[in-house]
């Protein structure tokens, strides 16, 4: 759940970035939280423990050219104190996002249960709000490779109570009412 907060926030920013760096009429992507994955547990040093995760997200591309989600770098905060890192790197070409498509994106995430766990239970009273604050790198158009790095991102969104319940679901933890 908290991974479909970072990553949503983390691609609309990003899509603003390319959105940006192309100059004209662009649009700005859409982006639908689909589902999280849980993964299992990532055991580190000094002691922490986290949730693995992966969000996938539906992102709907409205332009006449395709864009790729290259990095991106910041914070994201829940109700406005849990403050957690972003640091999106998807390898290669980045993500590519098709023209006039949507596209579902796959963003693997590790969230420290403590947090996970304070964000869910504040969840049960309706949404989460969100903000991510950072920097994107954006490449607009397959072709030309138009580059754009350390766009500033600030964008606020929210997650249903529905999308944490169906997150919580998945691990087995029972949701009560």
């Amino acid at each position: 759940m908290v991974v479909k907060l970072v990553r949503s926030g983390l691609l609309v920013g990003a899509l603003s970035l390319v959105i940006a760096g192309t100059n004209g009429c662009a649009k700005k992507p859409t982006m639908t939280v689909r589902h999280a994955e849980m993964q299992g547990i990532q055991f580190g040093f000094p002691p922490s423990v986290a949730v693995q995760m992966t969000v996938v997200m539906d992102v709907f591309n409205p332009n006449s050219y395709d864009v790729a989600i290259r990095a991106m770098r910041g914070t994201v905060t829940f109700h406005d104190r849990y403050t957690m890192p972003i640091d999106f790197r998807p390898g290669g070409e980045g993500v590519w996002l098709g023209s006039d498509r949507m596209t579902q994106v796959r963003v693997p995430t590790a969230v420290p249960v403590d947090l996970a766990l304070r964000i869910a239970r504040e969840a049960m009273t309706g949404v989460v709000p969100y903000r991510v604050v950072g920097k994107a790198d954006v490449t607009a158009t397959r072709s030309l490779k138009i580059e754009s790095d350390d766009y500033t991102v600030d964008e606020r969104g929210q997650i249903s109570r529905q999308v944490v319940e169906a997150s919580l679901a998945s691990m087995g933890i029972p949701i009560l009412r």
